[in-house]
């Protein structure tokens, strides 16, 4: 629209997000931008996601480079129209700025204060003394670039703001005779950093296991009916396939419903949450760590609705596309190694979460019926439970009434 201006800025997509990295422009400068067309790709701690364009005009501003990690409401750029003054736009950046300073308080001050880049600037010389900068934050793909290079970051000199290390200032180093010497001095050993998303899944899992009081209960499920219902279900399925690890969503689904009392959470001030729908998360192992896309109302969905349902969250999981939707919410979760030839685990409870159901590799087994030894299919799952809201008894109950469900499918 004539006249206005448009702020691009860092969103919070989710409550613990606090920072986001800017990992490409999908605009330059001088480009006509639509209304909720795509402007960037923002990687968070959870998920890389495109942002959209707020309001319709010419890209007039980009305030952050690709590899850069600011905080939510950080400005990236402005959207103006063409009749908008320079010296309009540059006030509002101002502004803006100020605003984020006086939220960060003195202390943020500086950080808001350089904000914009500052183009005629030269870059300061590199050197091998940049272990000082050991309080700089360096963004992930930085840091993979690092990686790949070989190279310690604590010898590099940054151009970016506060002197934060970009990736050029990484891959010009690189190219340097410091970096041969640094070669030379390379200890025997590897490290890699921790990207956003590895540091949330520690930060949570040290947290779930330190507060949480876990107990777990272990059982085999019999899984010669559910193999024999599944592959009913797959010669009528034409291309899609129904998994096994399908079927047990399903059966999780049911047996959820049959004893709501395991499907809550911790609430605030002392509380038992309890739902009524049945959100399933399911863990889905991805290059960037494990990704717990939530399978909405699982309890009301059929077997092929959850197979046609899973493959999508996977295929989105795998290629970063996960909206916060869809990785938000769950009630419950599955974990599922059987495919890697995992016989057993116990898995940690994801928070606020009161239970996760870790599941072993399905196997044929000698078992005693009757008094006779003969060959079953077995799959192993143990339940982990917070103690604070789940009884054993009620665990217990849940135990029984999965392996109700499968042993009576079809």
């Amino acid at each position: 629209m004539s006249g206005a201006i448009h702020a691009i800025a860092v969103p919070k997509w989710g409550i613990e997000m606090i920072e986001g990295t800017l990992n490409a422009w999908r605009k330059d400068v001088g480009d006509d931008v639509a209304l909720g067309e795509a402007l960037l790709e923002l990687e968070s701690d959870k998920i890389v996601n495109t942002l959209e364009a707020g309001g319709s005009g010419v890209l007039r501003r980009q305030l952050a480079a690709p590899g850069q990690t600011l905080e939510v409401g950080a400005l990236l750029g402005i959207i103006a129209g063409e009749d908008v003054e320079d010296a309009e736009v540059e006030s509002f950046i101002a502004k803006w700025q100020a605003a984020e300073a006086a939220k960060a308080g003195p202390a943020g001050a500086k950080q808001v204060e350089s904000a914009a880049p500052k183009p005629e600037a030269a870059p300061p010389a590199r050197s091998n003394a940049g272990a000082a900068q050991g309080n700089v934050r360096v963004s992930p793909v930085v840091r993979r670039r690092a990686a790949e290079l070989g190279l310690d970051l604590s010898q590099v000199r940054g151009s970016g703001r506060g002197g934060r290390i970009t990736k050029e200032d990484v891959e010009e180093f690189g190219q340097s005779s410091d970096s041969e010497v640094l070669a030379a001095q390379a200890p025997s050993y590897d490290e890699q950093p921790l990207s956003g998303m590895r540091r949330t899944i520690a930060r949570r899992m040290q947290g779930a296991k330190q507060d949480i009081p876990h107990f777990y209960l272990t059982i085999d499920l019999p899984l010669d009916g559910l193999n024999a219902h599944r592959a009913r279900l797959n010669e009528e399925a034409g291309a899609l396939r129904v998994s096994v690890n399908d079927l047990l969503i399903w059966c999780i689904g049911q047996a959820l419903k049959a004893v709501p009392e395991i499907n809550v959470q911790y609430g605030e001030n002392d509380t038992i949450r309890q739902f009524r729908h049945v959100d399933i998360s399911v863990g889905v192992a991805t290059e960037r760590g494990l990704i717990t896309p939530v399978l909405r109302s699982a309890h009301c969905k059929s077997a092929l609705e959850i197979a046609s349902d899973m493959a999508v969250l996977a295929q989105k999981a795998r290629a970063g596309k996960l909206s916060m939707d869809e990785i938000e919410g769950g009630t419950f979760t599955l974990s599922n190694l059987g495919m890697m030839d995992v016989r057993e685990f116990a898995a940690i409870i994801n928070p606020p979460q009161a239970a996760i159901l870790a599941a072993g590799k399905s196997e044929q087994r000698v078992v005693i019926e009757d008094g006779e030894m003969c060959v079953r299919t077995r799959m192993t799952v143990t339940l982990s439970c917070d103690h604070r809201v789940v009884d054993g008894a009620v665990a217990a109950k849940f135990l029984q009434s999965l392996t109700h469900q499968i042993a009576n499918l079809g």
